[in-house]
């Protein structure tokens, strides 16, 4: 084995002495995922139950009056600390949510009367990352892998699909009954 490192060594160091260039070959490649194995890598050492006074404060929506008037305006970006992110069905606005630019990797969901209907904790910015949604009582609701942006899988609590999104494509058991738009005003 000593020889063998040795040999590669020398090769190396006369191959530079000489004035020729070694190449190198980057290999790129990204890890691809079926339902199976992003449920594996969405379920690894996850707390089913938090305390729920994480987010106790937030329980109803303190802007609520102020973030409803902004999303009927199509304001959703509150330069001075939050993003709103409306759900409508149809033309008419169902729930919504909030990101707080000082925790950008929690969403409080609200219902059109302000009241909480989840929230979200995101493990990570980076991709491969999970976030993972609990109810007002912090119980875990919902697991969701999101592999690169693009890609993306969500899971119920007990590790049955939801559903599979790649881009604006949506497979789940609600995709021929229920179509719900998220972001801009679908009046516009």
């Amino acid at each position: 084995m000593f020889k063998k490192i040795l040999a590669i060594m020398l090769f190396v160091g006369i191959s530079c002495c000489l004035g020729e260039e070694i190449e190198q070959e980057i290999i790129q490649g990204s890890i691809k995922y079926n339902e199976s194995t992003a449920r594996i890598e969405a379920f690894k050492d996850i707390e089913r139950k938090i305390d729920r006074h994480i987010f106790k404060s937030y329980l109803k929506d303190p802007n609520r009056k102020e973030n409803l008037k902004l999303m009927a305006e199509s304001v959703y970006n509150i330069d001075y600390d939050r993003i709103l992110c409306p759900f409508y069905y149809k033309e008419t606005l169902i729930s919504y949510a909030v990101t707080y630019y000082d925790e950008p990797l929690r969403v409080y969901y609200y219902n059109i009367l302000g009241n909480l209907i989840k929230f979200e904790i995101a493990e990570d910015k980076f991709y491969p990352k999970r976030t993972f949604a609990y109810s007002r009582f912090g119980n875990l609701l919902t697991v969701n892998f999101d592999i690169d942006g693009i890609e993306q899988f969500m899971y119920e609590e007990n590790g049955k699909l939801v559903a599979h999104w790649i881009g604006e494509s949506y497979q789940g058991k609600h995709s021929k009954i229920l179509k719900i738009t998220r972001g801009k005003n679908p009046k516009e």
